[in-house]
């Protein structure tokens, strides 16, 4: 379903020379919201306004960001599709035409001069560990001390390293061959465990919250798909200061079937309203990029900070392996 405000006239202060910031002139704005039908499905079938987006508040948001004078009309048509797909889960995609009536060059006779601008929103699905934060050097500490507790030889770092991304019960049993009773008792201490030693000194990576803060500014909704428990991701996430940047966190309990697998981000996908094409997943293991490609995912992301090296990320079928937080 799309949604369409047609030839939306302002008096505003946009424009690069001087006299335009003060003296101001007429703007046309053209816009069209593209719903997706699950979520008007109430609204098409049952007459229910709280189905769809309300026309006035999507005019009240134009109104506001053209009452902001820009140089560029670029950056008003920007604003506007930022500000749409931030304030409107239910929108899709928004496509803004903004037409500046009587441009400031010399003889010049048209209808305005127009720029058009077209955003698709995204759902961007992070792993935690090993992309998010830094969290390798107490995931090992704490499970060598669960194998310590438990009498059992200890594993060495590389090996734990290559199993962060699994979920904890099957780490646990591909580290120590553990099975069964011992194996639910082992699950409990490293939990136990996690809190007292492997929260310390967690940090995210560097850049990471510059990027989470641009895709949240974009208007894009961000996820967490994590082999992790629920409750620890949370903790870590507001102990980081980041918790506000996502809109659902899938964990272990969360699912009955995890990574490699692509349960998490059709769940992550269906609670978004965004079709898997529409989703880009971020991970530092081969198990992130399978369950993305499983989930035929428009775009799969390594990182190569973390727990599995660039080869394997693209071997695995990387899109791209960003050295650094700034090339996401």
């Amino acid at each position: 379903m799309k949604i369409k405000l047609q030839s939306l006239p302002f008096y505003a202060f946009h424009g690069v020379l001087p006299q335009e910031r003060e003296v101001g002139g007429r703007f046309v704005v053209d816009l069209c919201a593209t719903v997706s039908d699950r979520h008007a499905h109430d609204a098409l079938c049952h007459d229910r306004l709280e189905a769809t987006v309300n026309y006035a508040d999507i005019y009240n948001k134009v109104y506001g960001e053209m009452m902001q004078p820009s140089a560029l009309l670029e950056h008003v048509a920007g604003r506007i599709v930022r500000v749409l797909l931030k304030s409107f889960p239910e929108i899709e995609e928004v496509e803004v035409s903004i037409t500046k009536c009587e441009p400031p060059i010399p003889g010049f006779q048209g209808a305005g001069a127009t720029v058009t601008y077209k955003q698709r929103r995204r759902l961007i699905v992070w792993d935690f560990d090993g992309t998010l934060a830094n969290t390798s050097r107490g995931i090992v500490r704490t499970m060598q001390a669960t194998f310590r507790h438990h009498g059992w030889e200890e594993p060495s770092s590389e090996a734990i390293c290559q199993t962060i991304g699994l979920p904890l019960s099957e780490s646990i049993a591909r580290l120590g061959g553990v099975e069964g009773q011992a194996l639910e008792e082992a699950v409990e201490t490293y939990r136990e465990l996690f809190e007292e030693i492997g929260t310390e000194n967690v940090q995210l990576f560097p850049g990471i919250a510059e990027v989470l803060q641009r895709y949240t500014e974009a208007g894009h909704l961000q996820a967490i798909a994590t082999s992790r428990g629920h409750l620890s991701v949370e903790q870590l996430c507001e102990k980081l200061g980041i918790r506000r940047h996502f809109h659902h966190i899938v964990a272990c309990e969360d699912v009955a079937c995890h990574k490699p697998n692509p349960t998490p981000v059709l769940v992550l996908a269906r609670k978004a309203g965004v079709q898997p094409a529409d989703v880009t997943v971020i991970g530092d293991t081969t198990f992130d990029i399978e369950m993305g490609r499983r989930a035929r995912v428009g775009e799969c992301l390594g990182v190569a900070w973390g727990n599995h090296s660039p080869e394997r990320l693209l071997t695995a079928g990387a899109d791209f392996v960003a050295q650094n937080a700034e090339a996401l």
